[in-house]
């Protein structure tokens, strides 16, 4: 009688690819989750911002990471640290200081940042506001602004194939010790 070797397949989540797929996607479902909470909680669609330039320098350095709450424009006063968009392009966002309160058509604000020498030559108005500065995580934000660019992609790519690599060589090394258990 002739022995049939049967093949025995391993369940799919036990493939090295499949587990790194499963981590980016609990990993970016995780961030996600956790940005879409601090908009909820916070009441801004911009809850996390990373500071990128030396303008708030004491206050806040290239790198920190701000947390942002949603005020009534109305509550906010002379030495307030505010969150608005630039009225020079207003895709960006800038964190300084309020200098002035004004009324004069509507309300508006006149701010400055710390290390800079002269308030700014803007008037930011009310609807422009998007909130105050609620807390702050010193420097952990260097990483996501090295990102950025294009040596930050890279290194994303390069992880997750190092990642693809060891996971492959991890399952390759577990077979061939099956296999020597015979």
């Amino acid at each position: 009688m002739g022995s049939k070797k049967v093949e025995v397949r391993r369940p799919f989540y036990r493939h090295p690819v499949v587990r790194v797929v499963v981590i980016l996607v609990l990993l970016v479902g995780v961030s996600y989750g956790l940005v879409g909470g601090l908009r909820i909680v916070l009441g801004t669609e911009t809850p996390l911002m990373v500071v990128s330039s030396g303008s708030m320098i004491p206050t806040l350095n290239v790198g920190d990471i701000i947390l942002v709450r949603s005020i009534n424009p109305n509550n906010i006063t002379v030495g307030t640290i505010m969150i608005f968009h630039d009225p020079q392009n207003y895709d960006l966002l800038i964190v300084h200081r309020v200098a002035e309160v004004n009324h004069y058509s509507g309300l508006n604000f006149f701010t400055k940042g710390d290390n800079n020498p002269l308030r700014d030559e803007w008037r930011v108005p009310a609807s422009d506001v998007i909130g105050v500065l609620a807390y702050t995580v010193p420097y952990v934000g260097l990483v996501s602004l090295e990102l950025n660019g294009g040596v930050g992609l890279t290194l994303i790519i390069a992880l997750i194939a190092a990642l693809i690599i060891l996971e492959y060589r991890g399952s390759s090394k577990d077979k061939m010790r099956e296999g020597g258990k015979r």
